[in-house]
C-alpha cells in the first residue's frame, strides 16, 4: 500500500507543475507555441543609435525584443533618437555637487520594412538620481551606473509600448503620433 501513495506523490510532483503553466526558466521557447506579440517583436530590427549611450540602448532593445538574436529577415525596423540632460540637485559645504539627476529621453518610430511611413511612434523617458562621490573615479562610476539604469528603463518601456501596440491590434489603430 505504501507504494501506491508514493506513486501518487511522484505523479503529482511530475504532472502538477505542467497543469499550472510551469515553464523551465532556461528552456528555449517553442516557435510554434509563441504568442503573436512575441512573433511580431522577434521580427523587429533595431537600427543603429549614435554614441555610446545609443549602443547600450540598442543592445538592451535587441535582447528584450528577441532574446534569440536579430532576425535574418526583418518585418519591421525601429529607429530611436536619444537626448540626455544632467543637473546637480545639492551642494556640499565646499561648493561641489553631492547629488545629481539624469534625464534620458528616447523618441522612437516603428516602420514596416517595405514602407517608409512609420506605423507607430512614441516617446520614453527615464529620470535617475545618483549621489556624487569625492574621488573622480567614484563619481564617474556612479554616473555610468545611473546611465545604465536609465537606459535599461527606457529599453523596457519602448518594448512595452511596442508590444502593447501589437497586442491591441496594430491594423485597427493606424499610425500614432
Amino acid at each position: 500500500m505504501w507504494w501506491s501513495k508514493a506513486a501518487l506523490v511522484v505523479g503529482l510532483l511530475v504532472l502538477g507543475p505542467a497543469g499550472c503553466g510551469f515553464q523551465p526558466m532556461y528552456a528555449r521557447p517553442d516557435p510554434q507555441n509563441a504568442s503573436p506579440v512575441v512573433a511580431e517583436l522577434a521580427g523587429i530590427r533595431v537600427l543603429g543609435i549614435q554614441d555610446r549611450q545609443g549602443q547600450i540602448l540598442r543592445n538592451a532593445l535587441v535582447s528584450r525584443m528577441n532574446p534569440l538574436g536579430e532576425p535574418g529577415r526583418s518585418t519591421y525596423s525601429l529607429s530611436v533618437q536619444l537626448t540626455q540632460n544632467q543637473e546637480n540637485l545639492a551642494e556640499r559645504s565646499d561648493g561641489k555637487a553631492s547629488l545629481g539627476r539624469m534625464f534620458i529621453t528616447a523618441t522612437f518610430s516603428l516602420t514596416e520594412s517595405q514602407k517608409e511611413k512609420p506605423i507607430f511612434s512614441g516617446t520614453s523617458r527615464s529620470v535617475v538620481s545618483y549621489r556624487l562621490l569625492d574621488p573622480t573615479y567614484g563619481s564617474t562610476a556612479v554616473e555610468r551606473d545611473a546611465e545604465n539604469r536609465a537606459l535599461g528603463d527606457v529599453a523596457e518601456d519602448i518594448r512595452s509600448q511596442v508590444a502593447s501596440y501589437f497586442a491591441n491590434g496594430k491594423r485597427s489603430r493606424g499610425p500614432q503620433p
